[in-house]
């Protein structure tokens, strides 16, 4: 019976793979790839609109992206005749660079989606990038560092740091000072970062966001080292400010648990620096035609600001979307898929509109901001901040709630809708009345 099973399995599997028109294969991304995508998405999706929040404030006049992933020497190495000029370039003044009509005329591979998102938000501030080319965690031995000590080269504009973050770190954080700074940074890489080394970003007093990436085998690669080496279980402890760690080993629980065990720890020991809850992102890759899962790889993603937060809402929902999307790509029965996509979208709304009602009716919830908040961070990243402000306005139109606004509403042009009057969102100074 067991045989026949097995054949009936193996006989649908061979249905799936040709329905098609093709054979499918599942997907297995390189954490090369998976790099190159997330800086994308990042870049794209959130640096862009949370510079553009940034610059409205009026405040900043720059902002930094720090990306401490690493990358290839070789790929993004300057060519011989121009590596000369390049550095000495990179350590002039904008001031006397103008003077001299010294023009950069080489960008390495790894610095151009900086460049050119630093010319699109240009308008609203201006955006610098500094890519660690060590990565995040090379740190050299102390002894090498006393015999052989050599000043960091820090690009006034931007531009490739040789060195890792652990050792850039405190000629970077001068060098930026009080400007707003997104730090991509890789925590558990080949030296494990310290709470000390995190600490030092907590304790920055301007605009700091954290994205850390963290790959699930390097957590798997510690908690097996740690059970061997009294050394790395001591490193896990200070870089969790815990040992709950080892009770993770020592019941019965998969490797997928003991992994997400750390993480919980590794936010636990971030709260207490930030106001807003610290999100843990799950990555979603495409494995194959029509499907989108959960990579072995998470973004912890922390934020003291209203904005940046709202920025990553968005960002997250809408790599979610095209992803999807682009799973459907080329296969038969696009139509059919989109069409199924978005009929799930369309139930998703109804279902977030119904939660909102019942949640303001419950809690009597006064300030949209706040409740529009409130139910965000409980689905976060499922839909866009632009999605709760319509539903909202539904729920005006509807009756289901109105509002007392602080500023008179404009007679509405059309006396049976009110059309004008139901464009508006409530504000912070607006109030809600549940009817």
């Amino acid at each position: 019976m067991e045989l026949w099973n097995g054949f009936d399995h193996q006989l649908q599997q061979a249905n799936e793979q040709t329905r098609f028109g093709r054979a499918q294969r599942k997907r297995h991304m390189t954490e090369h790839a998976m790099l190159s995508s997330l800086r994308e998405w990042l870049l794209s999706d959130y640096v862009a609109a949370y510079c553009h929040s940034l610059g409205a404030t009026r405040i900043y006049r720059r902002c930094y992206w720090v990306d401490g992933l690493g990358i290839d020497a070789k790929a993004n190495a300057l060519p011989a005749a121009l590596a000369e000029a390049a550095e000495n370039n990179a350590t002039t003044s904008p001031a006397r660079r103008r003077k001299k009509n010294v023009q950069p005329t080489f960008v390495p591979p790894a610095l151009q989606p900086i460049v050119t998102l630093a010319q699109a938000v240009k308008q609203s501030i201006a955006l610098y990038g500094l890519i660690l080319e060590a990565g995040s965690s090379k740190r050299k031995e102390l002894r090498e560092r006393i015999t052989t000590p050599k000043e960091i080269a820090m690009p006034k504009e931007g531009g490739i740091v040789q060195a890792s973050w652990l050792e850039a770190a405190p000629t970077l954080l001068k060098e930026i000072e009080q400007a707003p700074a997104i730090f991509l940074l890789a925590p558990f890489g080949p030296t494990l970062f310290t709470h000390d080394d995190l600490a030092q970003l907590y304790q920055r007093t301007v605009p700091t966001e954290l994205c850390l990436f963290i790959p699930h085998k390097q957590i798997t690669a510690r908690l097996q080292a740690a059970q061997r080496i009294p050394a790395q279980a001591t490193a896990l402890t200070t870089l969790l400010r815990s040992d709950r760690w080892k009770t993770l080993l020592q019941q019965e629980e998969s490797m997928e648990q003991a992994i997400a065990g750390v993480l919980e720890l590794l936010i636990a020991s971030m709260k207490r620096h930030f106001v807003l809850p610290i999100h843990r992102i799950a990555l979603p890759m495409q494995t194959g035609p029509a499907q989108v899962a959960e990579g072995p790889y998470t973004l912890i993603f922390a934020t003291r600001r209203q904005d940046s937060l709202l920025n990553m809402n968005d960002a997250l929902c809408c790599h979610r979307q095209r992803l999807n999307t682009e799973s459907h790509h080329g296969i038969l029965g696009e139509e059919w898929f989109l069409t199924q996509q978005h009929e799930r979208q369309a139930e998703a709304l109804q279902e977030l509109y119904q939660t909102i009602l019942q949640t303001g009716k419950t809690q009597r919830i006064r300030r949209w901001p706040d409740l529009r908040q409130q139910v965000l961070l409980a689905n976060f990243g499922q839909f866009i901040t632009k999605d709760y402000d319509i539903l909202m306005q539904q729920l005006l139109v509807n009756g289901e709630v109105r509002c007392e606004w602080r500023r008179p509403v404009r007679e509405p042009q059309n006396q049976v809708t009110g059309e004008d009057s139901v464009q508006r969102v409530p504000g912070n100074d607006d109030l809600l009345v549940w009817m």
